[in-house]
């Protein structure tokens, strides 16, 4: 009569040689580990692996980077574009306007040169118009007055009052 094998039951033959033997001389259900895969196919894996990380990684700090620039730019396109013209004006005129007046006095120069004797006192009149006229303008575009607090608008107001009735 045959028996079905079940996890705890074996043939007695099984069992007689497992006495004898000592322990089990052969595992059925269990796989043997590969062996075909050498060494060096796991290093090249582990290293291929941990390529991909790192350029995982990298894609993701430059992109990081990208969209923290992206908003750097926007906040700077932000503060360029609420800037009043007066202030435009006075960061060009603050780069350029010794620039302005140093052309306008070599104008005056290379006018000298082709002007006669008679007409320089002319020719030096009107550029040294120009040049005080430009730079009072210069400084009007620059000088930027600082709003005053209110508490000192009122306290300038009463003690003005109070000198008049005086």
């Amino acid at each position: 009569m045959a028996k079905k094998k079940t996890k705890d039951y074996i043939e007695p033959e099984e069992a007689i040689e497992i006495i004898e033997n000592g322990a089990p001389h052969k595992v059925k259900d269990k796989v043997a580990p590969e062996l075909s895969v050498d060494k060096d196919a796991k290093e090249a894996q582990l290293l291929g692996s941990t390529k991909e990380a790192i350029a995982l990684r990298r894609a993701e700090i430059e992109g990081e980077i990208r969209l923290r620039k992206a908003n750097l730019k926007g906040q700077i396109d932000t503060i360029k574009a609420t800037e009043s013209a007066k202030e435009k004006a006075g960061k060009h005129l603050a780069v350029f306007g010794a620039f302005y007046l140093c052309l306008l006095v070599l104008a005056f120069l290379g006018s000298v040169q082709f002007t006669d004797g008679e007409n320089l006192a002319i020719v030096a009149t009107l550029i040294t118009l120009v040049v005080t006229q430009i730079s009072a303008i210069l400084k009007g575009i620059t000088d930027v007055s600082e709003p005053k607090d209110p508490v000192e608008l009122m306290s300038d107001i009463v003690h003005k009052q109070i000198d008049k009735d005086e």
